[in-house]
């Protein structure tokens, strides 16, 4: 009877240790400092997507903006998967949150968008890179 109980108890121990290991994981179960998409949408080719940076400020944003670009083009982001059925992005906007709270206020921390110089040509921004510009807030960025 009594190895019954002890049994019984630790069980119950091992299962209350496993779920709070499991639900004490944070939601997003990302890294502080790993930049993440929670949201986009696309209009033909072109791609907008919010970006959560999961940091308290970003010192270098075209640097920022070069790593999220290159997230995009490898394909690395930890919460989204682009489809590439009709090819890559023709044009990538972006609006950046430090932290996914700060999309509710509404004000973005930066906008980085990946414009083509020529519209009109099927340019896409993984395999014709020379063929765009990086805007940071609006002001060309120096390459």
């Amino acid at each position: 009877m009594k190895k019954k109980i002890i049994a019984l108890i630790s069980g119950a121990v091992i299962l209350i240790i496993a779920a709070g290991s499991i639900y004490g994981k944070s939601e997003s179960g990302h890294k502080e400092g790993e930049p993440d998409v929670v949201g986009t949408f696309s209009v033909n080719r072109d791609e907008n997507i919010t970006v959560v940076a999961n940091r308290g400020h970003i010192g270098d944003k075209e640097a920022f903006a070069k790593e999220l670009l290159q997230m995009y083009k490898d394909d690395s982001f930890y919460s989204t998967k682009f489809s590439t059925d009709r090819g890559y992005a023709t044009s990538l906007d972006m609006n950046i949150y430090l932290w996914k709270e700060d999309i509710e206020d509404g004000e973005s921390v930066m906008t980085a968008e990946y414009r083509p110089v020529e519209y009109g040509k099927d340019y896409d921004v993984v395999n014709n890179p020379d063929k765009f510009q990086l805007y940071i807030d609006g002001k060309e960025a120096e390459e």
